[in-house]
This record gives structure tokens, sequence and C-alpha cells, in this order.
């Protein structure tokens, strides 16, 4: 055998020993991948935990939904708000929408238009008179009881008060 080939075999070796990944190796590498995933989990909860609930808006604002004047009875209302909150450090607007209604014009039933499934739009189909959700064909009654479909709940009702004309709601 001549040096030529001796060299040429000795690389083959050497590349084919590089590429290949023993079973040491292998487990060495599944070890760190597991541990890595699991120190993220743990840094993501702690992180969690020391902000607490610093993000979140502070609950419990009144949103001016509309004049009473403007509310006819009879009819559904669908109302966009817009509440300005503050968080631990920066002021946040959140906006939403509601649906009004009064039979009579005194008393008024104010319901959150998110459904209870998934948390999209409902939206009110006078013509069937429900409200019904578009991403899974949930329907709720005029009281934002369940009438058919996925959604366990009922659209939920928000407290509102109305002074000198104007009706608020509690977001």
């Amino acid at each position: 055998m001549n040096t030529q080939e001796l060299i040429s075999e000795q690389t083959q070796k050497q590349h084919g020993e590089a590429q290949t990944v023993n079973r040491r190796q292998l487990m060495e590498m599944g070890f760190l991948t597991c541990a890595g995933v699991a120190g993220l989990a743990v840094a993501g909860v702690s992180i969690r935990f020391l902000v607490g609930n610093a993000l979140d808006l502070t609950p419990g604002q009144w949103a001016k939904v509309e004049e009473i004047a403007k509310l006819p009875a009879g009819e559904m209302h669908r109302i966009i708000y817009r509440v300005r909150g503050k968080d631990a450090w920066r002021s946040k607007e959140r906006i939403g929408a509601l649906y009004a209604f009064s039979a009579d014009g005194t008393e008024y039933t104010v319901l959150d238009a998110t459904c209870t499934h998934l948390g999209c739009a409902v939206r009110w189909r006078a013509e069937e008179d429900r409200f019904s959700c578009p991403c899974h064909e949930g329907y709720f009654s005029r009281d934002g009881s369940v009438v058919s479909g996925p959604p366990p709940e009922p659209l939920a009702k928000v407290q509102i008060k109305v002074e000198e004309g104007i009706l608020y709601a509690l977001i």
C-alpha cells in the first residue's frame, strides 16, 4: 500500500467518525435539551410569579354606553366602548362591544358581545331575533341565554347605571 492510499484511508475513517454520533453523545444531547426546556419552563413561571397581576388592567371601570335618548325602546343597539385603564406601568385603552336593549325605554339589559365559547364577537340577527356567533354556530336568545351550539354559558350581563340621561356600563 502506498502513502497516498494510506492517507486516503485515514481521511475516510476520520470523516466517518466525525459524522456519526455515538450513543453516549446522543444521551448527552437529549439530557441537555430536556434540561434546557425545563429551565425555560421554570424561568417563565418564575417571571409570571414576580410580575403577578401588574400587567392586568384594573377591573370595574364605568364606561359611557350612550345617551338614553339615542337608544329607542324595542331595538337592539350595538355599542362600541373605549375604556382607558392603567396597569402597573403604563396606560392602556381597552375596546369592546356591548348590546343594549329595552322593551319599555326605562329598564335596560346590557350584554357583553363576547361569545362564552371561544371569545368571538357575536352579532345580533334581527330577522332571526337572536345573537349568532360566526365561529362555531353558537346562538343566544335576546336575553343572552344559550339557544344552541357549543357555548357553555350565556352571554355576560353587564351591570349598568343611568346618570343624567346617560347609560353607563361597569366594564
